[in-house]
């Protein structure tokens, strides 16, 4: 549709969508669905991107010191003709440039300067295993510095792996790829007694459903990053004026402090509690979290300030809609071509316009669906046997009454409720459809189909609907809080959201955005399933299960 001001003779119409907020230009109104979105600066998306992607930009290949050689792009290995090998050092070889004569030293293993790598492998086992530091000292016989410098090493060792791997994952020619997207809170102990806050982070993952591949599970915090250049250049560029256009920031993906400090004031929570806590009915946390939503600072803010919070020591906080935004980006990517893509996100407003506008152009194409999820989450294992067995008797009735097998009975079954729903609430925001089939897992499922776009035949929706499951990402995260020392206890809910403290939680944001990567990379390429098969297999990028050795030795030009 074309954009403007319509012209008195209706050669021109506007788009479907108005200026909308308190401030001028701020945010914008679908006028199709009355759907209001804050706007977002493309540059602050893009930036992140690169940060979160930059482990698939593939290394440099040595070559000759001198810049001004013309040897100075020509590499040792690509090109062998043009040096002279001059001897092996230990972890790395000599070599001397054919040009210009000049002799420079390249490190052929990854371990190199390393007084005991053979303990790399016990500190990476003992990880995965929660061990804490102390106790990953004891058994490795190294002292905390030793063992924090290991963990350094072996996160280098994951994300240059994991990039190697993953820089071939969208050339993989795949049918269909079902990904599952949830998000993940946690919290880091204060380190100065004079300012007891807690540092709450949130992360976002997804999880390819078919193989159990996490294609990134991101936190919104930049370790590389440094507050105060982040506020000065606010304040140069006039930020932090109420008028000020957020997307117009000089870096709109970073909390300021002032920033930060303003909202945090205006919260009367300690600590940014976890709906999902809560002893609700399903029906009451999807409406609980709808109204949660609306108390947001603004439509995107679901990882607000409250007065028990403040900014990490070191490194930045970023925006978690940019990180989330990036992080849809990033998996579009990743999964390549599919000729049908099928997303279940959970009840997030964030996670809903990150990957809406990722994929738009395959949903406007009919090549991708997308459904929202939700079930209840606080229930005793009896309560959700029972359910199990009482849905068990639903299903057979479903089978006899459309003389088909378990998965076209529900297929059909939920095409026909939506069909039913759809004609008595015009507001999609109201369409929840009930799934016959309660799980242990996910007991009382309701599922809100998000991609109508009129052209979907009923029979395609039941399908996507019938197959909505956010299984794959939560038992992910389960054994993230089961596996992982530093993040093992939740986000309280409102009864208890006090000030909190726990002896086991980090205290150095940088550790858990190491431990979030180590865990994916171990659990992608190394955690076998009953089948002795690894996720990466699965997706296709192994052809076997690795060792712990295989990252840790692993070289690039080896």
């Amino acid at each position: 549709m074309a954009k403007g001001r319509p012209k008195k003779d209706g050669s021109r119409t506007t788009d479907n969508y108005r200026k909308h907020g308190p401030v001028a230009d701020t945010a914008l109104m679908c006028m199709c669905c009355k759907k209001t979105f804050q706007i977002k600066s493309n540059k602050g998306i893009a930036d992140e991107l690169v940060r979160i992607s930059a482990y698939l930009t593939p290394p440099v290949e040595p070559s000759c010191s001198n810049s001004a050689c013309e040897n100075a792009e020509m590499g040792v290995f690509s090109s062998p003709e043009s040096y002279t090998v001059k001897g092996n050092r230990g972890a790395s070889r000599r070599f001397r440039c054919k040009k210009c004569r000049r002799d420079f030293s390249v490190r052929l293993k990854s371990t190199a300067g390393q007084k005991q790598p053979h303990k790399n492998r016990t500190v990476f086992a003992e990880i995965v295993s929660k061990k804490p530091i102390r106790g990953i000292s004891e058994v490795a016989d190294l002292s905390a510095n030793a063992v924090y410098g290991k963990i350094d090493f072996i996160y280098e060792q994951c994300r240059a792996f994991a990039g190697e791997r993953e820089r071939v994952a969208p050339r993989i020619k795949r049918k269909y790829v079902r990904l599952c997207v949830d998000r993940q809170d946690y919290m880091i102990n204060w380190q100065s007694k004079k300012r007891r806050k807690n540092v709450q982070f949130s992360s976002t993952c997804t999880v390819e459903a078919g193989s159990g591949y996490v294609l990134g599970h991101h936190l919104n915090y930049d370790p590389d990053a440094n507050q105060v250049d982040i506020d000065d250049a606010a304040r140069i560029n006039g930020d932090l004026t109420f008028a000020s256009r957020k997307y117009f920031h000089a870096h709109p993906q970073y909390w300021k402090t002032e920033e930060f400090n303003k909202i945090a004031e205006i919260t009367s929570e300690n600590v940014r509690p976890s709906v999902e806590e809560e002893p609700l009915t399903v029906d009451d946390l999807i409406a609980t979290k709808e109204a949660d939503r609306r108390s947001w600072p603004s439509p995107h803010m679901a990882d607000y300030p409250t007065g028990g919070n403040q900014l990490p020591p070191n490194g930045v906080m970023t925006h978690l809609d940019y990180t989330t935004y990036a992080h849809a980006k990033l998996v579009r990517r990743l999964i390549g071509q599919p000729k049908y893509t099928t997303i279940y996100l959970d009840q997030d407003e964030v996670l809903r316009s990150a990957y809406i506008s990722a994929f738009s152009a395959r949903i406007a194409f009919d090549e991708a669906d997308m459904a929202i999820i939700q079930f209840q989450k606080k229930m005793s294992i009896d309560e959700k046997r029972d359910l199990s067995r009482l849905s068990r008797l639903r299903v057979l009735g479903l089978m006899a009454k459309f003389g088909c097998d378990e998965e076209p009975a529900i297929s059909k079954s939920m095409a026909l409720e939506y069909e039913k729903v759809s004609s008595e609430k015009p507001d999609w925001r109201n369409r929840w459809v009930a799934h016959p089939k309660d799980t242990i897992n996910e007991p009382c499922r309701r599922i809100q189909y998000l991609t109508d776009t009129g052209r979907r035949k009923l029979e395609d929706i039941g399908w996507t609907l019938s197959g909505a499951t956010l299984a794959p990402v939560d038992n992910y995260f389960m054994r993230i809080r089961r596996k992982l020392y530093y993040l093992e206890r939740p986000i309280p809910s409102r009864t208890n959201a006090n000030r909190l403290y726990f002896g086991y939680s980090a205290y150095d944001p940088r550790r858990v955005a190491q431990y979030l990567e180590i865990f994916r990379v171990y659990s992608n390429f190394i955690h076998k399933d009953s089948k002795g098969r690894t996720p990466a297999m699965k997706f296709g990028l192994a052809k076997g299960p690795l060792k712990f050795e295989d990252i840790l030795y692993w070289t690039p030009f080896g």
